[in-house]
């Protein structure tokens, strides 16, 4: 399960938008033709249930001012298991398959958020001073 929503969060999207560049353009065919969901990204149809509760509960999370987001609430997980009468064992299964979509997402999201700061600090390199061949303004303290 981890593995297709995975899928859904890096990948659908580019190869939605190549399956619908392949129908407008031809030549475009052979790049869609790539863009297939792994075998191991599929979801069993045993998982509905949890795909289904995470997507309703992702958005009940607490959210940072300076950003980052913590797990679904244990509360609710509980009223939304409540609510559709899982109870005992099968809770135990839902609260753990559900948090498991959850981590998921959650490493999602701090990649994400990596790869922005690299990026802009990239950005920053770039623009301070200049870009000058690997060179730096900055004198070492060996040279002093």
């Amino acid at each position: 399960m981890r593995a297709a929503l995975r899928y859904e969060l890096e990948q659908k999207g580019t190869d939605d938008w190549l399956a619908e560049l392949a129908e407008e353009d031809p030549d475009a065919a052979e790049f869609a033709a790539q863009a297939e969901r792994p075998d191991e990204a599929s979801l069993p149809f045993w998982a509905e249930t949890y795909w289904r509760a995470w997507h309703a509960l992702r958005f009940d999370r607490q959210y940072g001012a300076m950003g980052g987001e913590s797990p679904i609430t244990f509360l609710s997980i509980d009223a939304y298991a409540r609510r559709y009468g899982i109870c005992g064992v099968e809770f135990e299964t839902f609260l753990a398959l559900v948090g498991g979509l959850d981590e998921e997402y959650l490493e999602h999201v701090a990649r994400e958020a990596r790869k922005e700061r690299e990026a802009e600090d990239n950005r920053k390199r770039m623009t301070e001073g200049g870009y000058h061949g690997g060179s730096s303004s900055v004198v070492s303290p060996s040279h002093l």
